[in-house]
């Protein structure tokens, strides 16, 4: 693992990089994290660390990468002041994980936040072969819904009352600092999927129950996945950054994915993701093992 910053001098981005292990495959295979914001970064954090060394043991280059304005990158969270300059932050990590690994195309992992983000990076990069889209946030405003719920519940724990000081430049929402303009950007925020050319599978829970449908035949796969946790319940939320299962699945199927994009020798080819289904709510099988064709 090598630690180190990278970008633009004046906004530096902080990143960590797993070398593959053993043999590396050929042709090189690359992997970006793209790690979820707020109180669910510092939730995930551990579990996609994990991650990440699952990946370099099968044969893949991984960088992980903190977005401006959080973890160690340069910045303050409450001075961004939309998405797209996250948006841009994951487009410079996929250079950067280039450079770093010699491959000429990587696979973006987003959780929720972060699988918006990496969506929306798709749709302006050339270089990414495929996406795992991990319990995915389609609508910005209905995910600032939740926390607001969530952050309203939790200064109800406390014996007095309690308030978080906003104002019309910044709110504060589970911990963590937003400004309005960034609020504002999220709230404004949707993905359509079906829009996405490149390979993509999507990982949710099977409740509740969410259908995601794509026009071409072959390059969507939705796994749904029986662990047990749920992002707005405060009685589940501390197990909510375990998920060993869902990452040793997700590892399982990223590198499947990898092989079938190996074997057409052809990175951006559509119709590469394991044992797709034109109708993707009947799939429920979620064993890593299942579906892939030579």
């Amino acid at each position: 693992m090598k630690h180190f910053f990278f970008g633009k001098p004046e906004s530096q981005l902080f990143g960590v990089h797993h070398r593959p292990r053993g043999i590396a495959k050929k042709p090189t295979r690359a992997v970006l994290i793209c790690p979820p914001i707020g109180q669910e970064y510092i939730r995930t954090h551990w579990c996609l660390r994990l991650m990440a060394n699952q990946l370099c043991r099968n044969g893949a280059h991984v960088l992980r990468m903190d977005y401006s304005g959080m973890g160690d990158s340069a910045g303050c969270l409450q001075d961004m002041r939309s998405l797209e300059r996250w948006t841009e932050d994951l487009l410079t990590g996929i250079e950067r994980l280039k450079e770093l690994s010699g491959a000429g195309t990587v696979m973006l992992v987003g959780l929720r936040m972060g699988a918006m983000l990496a969506a929306q990076a798709a749709g302006r990069s050339n270089d990414v072969n495929s996406l795992v889209l991990w319990e995915p946030v389609e609508d910005g405003e209905s995910y600032l819904k939740e926390l607001r719920a969530m952050h309203r519940r939790m200064l109800d724990l406390w014996v007095c009352k309690m308030t978080t000081p906003n104002d019309d430049q910044v709110e504060e929402i589970l911990g963590s600092r937003y400004s309005r303009s960034l609020i504002e950007s999220i709230s404004e925020s949707k993905n359509d999927f079906s829009k996405i050319v490149q390979p993509q599978l999507i990982v949710v829970p099977k409740q509740p129950v969410v259908n995601f449908v794509h026009p071409v035949s072959g390059i969507q796969k939705v796994v749904l996945v029986d662990e047990e946790y749920n992002w707005n319940d405060l009685r589940s939320l501390e197990t909510a950054w375990l998920r060993s299962q869902t990452a040793r699945e997700i590892v399982g199927f990223s590198k499947q994915m990898f092989e079938r994009l190996d074997q057409r020798k052809a990175l951006a080819a559509p119709a590469l993701v394991p044992d797709a289904v034109s109708d993707s709510r009947s799939d429920q099988d979620a064993s890593p093992s299942v579906g892939v064709t030579a």
